[in-house]
């Protein structure tokens, strides 16, 4: 009982490190020309996206102590509360994920590729959430099991289940890695190439 429960908090596990890369930190912009329509709109855009560095890092500690304890387990009732750690980290990671779509919409965007942006990672953010959600419905069959007998059994469908909510994640990661090295790219074009200062300049060809 104890090694196949090892296998399905393993498999639990993979969705940390995958979901860790979620929402890498965009660049923000420091120009002179602070004004400029543009920058503005990626440095807003930046500063909401921005957010997840402190609940995920958040999010993270949970999981590590959660995996802590699952390699302790010794009966149903130590099962049922580590169980029970992981979906209550999840469930607090989806109310953080849906405060964040909604800033993301709230987000005062005039800039065509800004707003495709915005409409992209919007829906990846929705993605990992639905997979996290999954993840957590399949752990919630080990956190409401009744007895050691039916254990096994739980544990065998809370592991299929889960295997599909890690590929999710893992595509989704992907995705957004993508999403956030096309945007910062995008909002980077925006600062002016500045006119190297030589400090010694080349000698005039001799007539």
């Amino acid at each position: 009982m104890v090694i196949d429960l090892a296998k399905i908090f393993r498999n639990h596990k993979l969705s940390s490190p995958a979901w860790g890369t979620l929402l890498a930190c965009m660049v923000v912009i420091s120009l002179a020309s602070c004004g400029s329509s543009k920058v503005v709109q990626c440095n807003n855009l930046a500063t909401v996206v921005n957010q997840t560095q402190g609940f995920m890092k958040d999010f993270e500690t949970e999981i590590q102590t959660f995996s802590q304890n699952a390699g302790q387990v010794k009966n149903l009732s130590d099962i049922k509360a580590a169980a029970s750690q992981y979906t209550t980290a999840v469930d607090k990671v989806v109310t953080n994920l849906d405060k964040l779509t909604a800033d993301l919409e709230g987000t005062s965007l005039n800039d065509a590729r800004l707003k495709e942006f915005r409409v992209n990672y919007v829906e990846v953010v929705k993605g990992f959430k639905s997979s996290l959600q999954e993840a957590r419905q399949a752990m919630d069959l080990v956190v409401t099991v009744q007895s050691e007998a039916e254990l096994p059994a739980k544990i065998e469908e809370s592991q299929q289940q889960t295997v599909k909510a890690v590929k999710s994640i893992e595509n989704l990661s992907q995705q957004e890695a993508k999403l956030i090295s096309e945007v910062n790219t995008y909002c980077g074009a925006s600062q002016p190439e500045a006119t190297p200062k030589n400090p010694n300049p080349p000698t005039p060809a001799p007539q």
